[in-house]
This record gives C-alpha cells, sequence and structure tokens, in this order.
C-alpha cells in the first residue's frame, strides 16, 4: 500500500511539472508570430505605398507632357481645317472664273432666276466664297492662337498644371492625394527617332528613313516627375519594438510622341454610320449644294476632294508606304489629302540621376 501511494505522488508531481514548463514556451512563440505579424503587416504597407507612389509619379509625368502634346495636336486640328478651306477657296475661285467667261456648262443668255444661268450661278459662288473666306479667316486666327511653340511657356504651363492637379486630388482631374509633386527635370528630345517630311508641288514623302533636326521650341520634350510621402508605420510599435516611419518614392519619365500616324484620303475615307465619304463632293455652284447640270455629276463645278480609284467620282491614285512609318505621295490629280498624327506620352527610363529628398524634392 505504502508503495501505490509513492507511485501516485510522483504521478502527480510530474504531470504537474509539464504544465509549468510549457507556459513560457507558448509566451515566447506567440509573442515571436506578433512580431513577425507586425514585421509582416508594416512591409506589406510598405509595399503598397510604394507601389502607388510609383503610379503616381507616372500619372503625373504622363499627364503634364499634356502642355505640349495637346497644343501640337490642336495646331495640326486647326491646319487641317483651314487647308480644307483653302481648298475650297481654291475650287470656288476656278468656278467663278468659269461663270464669269460663260464656261464650264452655264448659259449665259438665261435669266437670274434660271439656276443654270450663269448670273443665278456668279451669285450662288460668290455667296459660297464669302462664307469660306470668313471660316479661312477664323481658322488661321486659331492657328495663331495655338500654334506658338515656345518651349519655357510649356515648362511654365506644366509648372502650373502640377500646382493644379495637386490642388484637384482624389478627383477625375486630380493626382493621388498622398503624395507631394515634383517636377524636377525636363529636357529637349533628341535622337534618332525623328523624321522630316518633305513636300513640293508634285509629291510628298513622310519619313523614309529621314533626319530631323528642329529648333528646340518644336522638338519633343522629356520630362522626369517625383512623387513622394512621409509614411508612418500601419503598426508603429509593439511592446519595445519601435517600426520607424519611411519614405514612399516615385520616379517616373515619359516624352512625347506621335503615337498615332495617319494618312487620310478625305474623299473617299468612308464614314461606317452613313456609309458615305466623310468629305463628300460639293456643288458650290447651287444654293441647295445639288448639281445643277446633271443630278449625279458635276466635272466642271464639282469640289472633289480625290481620293482612291474605287470611288466613281474621284479618280486618284493611293500612296505607297513602306509598312512602318513611311509615306510617299504622287498625286495623278486633283486632290485633298493628309499625312497627319496624334502626338501622346510614352514612358521613358529617368534621367536626372541621382536625387535627395529635401534637395532636388520634397516629401508630404
Amino acid at each position: 500500500m505504502a508503495a501505490a501511494s509513492a507511485c501516485r505522488v510522483h504521478l502527480v508531481l510530474s504531470l504537474h511539472g509539464q504544465r509549468g514548463q510549457t507556459f513560457p514556451v507558448w509566451a515566447m512563440g506567440s509573442l515571436s508570430c506578433m512580431v513577425l505579424l507586425t514585421i509582416v503587416v508594416n512591409y506589406g504597407n510598405m509595399l503598397t505605398w510604394q507601389f502607388r507612389a510609383q503610379n503616381a509619379a507616372d500619372s503625373a509625368a504622363r499627364g503634364l507632357l499634356a502642355a505640349q502634346t495637346t497644343q501640337w495636336n490642336q495646331t495640326l486640328t486647326t491646319l487641317h481645317a483651314a487647308a480644307v478651306e483653302e481648298y475650297r477657296i481654291r475650287n470656288i475661285l476656278r468656278d467663278l472664273d468659269e461663270v464669269v467667261n460663260g464656261e464650264g456648262g452655264c448659259q449665259p443668255q438665261a435669266d437670274i432666276s434660271d439656276k443654270k444661268s450663269c448670273d443665278a450661278m456668279y451669285a450662288a459662288l460668290r455667296g459660297q466664297y464669302l462664307d469660306a473666306v470668313a471660316r479661312y479667316t477664323t481658322d488661321v486666327t486659331v492657328v495663331n492662337r495655338v500654334a506658338s511653340p515656345n518651349q519655357a511657356a510649356q515648362i511654365a504651363n506644366m509648372q502650373a498644371a502640377l500646382v493644379q492637379m495637386q490642388k484637384n486630388c482624389g478627383t477625375a482631374n486630380g493626382l493621388d492625394c498622398g503624395f507631394k509633386y515634383g517636377l524636377v527635370g525636363t529636357a529637349t528630345r533628341n535622337d534618332g527617332y525623328l523624321e522630316d517630311v518633305y513636300s513640293d508641288c508634285c509629291s510628298f514623302v513622310v519619313g523614309g528613313g529621314t533626319t530631323a533636326s528642329p529648333k528646340a521650341d518644336l522638338s519633343p520634350m522629356d520630362v522626369e516627375v517625383t512623387a513622394c510621402a512621409n509614411v508612418p508605420s500601419l503598426i508603429p510599435s509593439f511592446f519595445k519594438f519601435n517600426a520607424p516611419q519611411f519614405y514612399a518614392i516615385g520616379r517616373a519619365a515619359s516624352t512625347s510622341i506621335m503615337a498615332n500616324q495617319e494618312f487620310m484620303y478625305l474623299g473617299s475615307l468612308v464614314n461606317p454610320t452613313t456609309g458615305k465619304v466623310f468629305q463628300q463632293a460639293e456643288f458650290p455652284e447651287a444654293q441647295t449644294g445639288s448639281a445643277v447640270l446633271d443630278p449625279t455629276d458635276d466635272t466642271y463645278y464639282r469640289i472633289d476632294y480625290g481620293g482612291n480609284p474605287d470611288n466613281p467620282w474621284n479618280h486618284g491614285n493611293p500612296a505607297t508606304s513602306d509598312g512602318k512609318a513611311a509615306f510617299t505621295y504622287a498625286p495623278g490629280n486633283a486632290g485633298l489629302l493628309a499625312a497627319t498624327g496624334w502626338w501622346g506620352a510614352m514612358p521613358i527610363p529617368t534621367f536626372k540621376g541621382q536625387l535627395s529628398v529635401g534637395v532636388q524634392f520634397q516629401c508630404k
């Protein structure tokens, strides 16, 4: 009996000893897990802010180049509008010369009330001419207003735009509110990717391996932008472990490029919505805008905007392309053809070298 009791006492003491040794191990293990969790959470927060900073810088860099690309796109648009009016004016002047001399099919002896009379056609052409000149004057005025390429003014506009975009942060026209932005570098892009456009009375060549050397005010720009924030750790302290604040910095650079090049046959490019060409033939000799001498055609007075041979009213010849970025065109007949493009921004590597917080840029 005594031996049995001794065994039971020994067994109880042994079990109590095991529970006492497990608690310190559990406590240290739990503390280690919590410390590791804190580190992981803070590290994830750092990565999130860094991704956010880079996205913010990318958006700002590409957005600021709109100061140049938008101006150039507006210039190209207004130049095209002016070119259409000039082409129209030239053709109306030709028509006026014909009806004044009783040529082209008008009836010199007919009364002015007869739409086929030279007098009626002259009156219609005169009105069309004055309207076209008024529109052309407006177009040229707009061109003079928007086509003032000055790189210093464009940089000033970028600085002003950056301030405004920060004020509008959090909106569709603003930037990420979590950062302070800085335009840390601008440069003129001089490289082998710029090509010339050659044109004379009889043909033109776009690209084709040519080399361009425009002045600085007409050259694409490179810009570099920073986005920076001083970010507190998500879990700043845990027991005696203190996580310091950190900088979330994004750097990005962009350059202006002609992102889309277009070669347009204005008189034969078909509008898929209407099924008709965008720049349709015009008949300025009639008040109604329809052919006077023939219900479907009017060889002498019609304004034909040219195009490809498949258009029955146009008998031009198409341009040839190298399949990359070059066009060559030698017109066979009169027509208005446009080789143009739209400018945009493209990301490039940063180019300002090492930068320091508080020196070249500031943080929020």
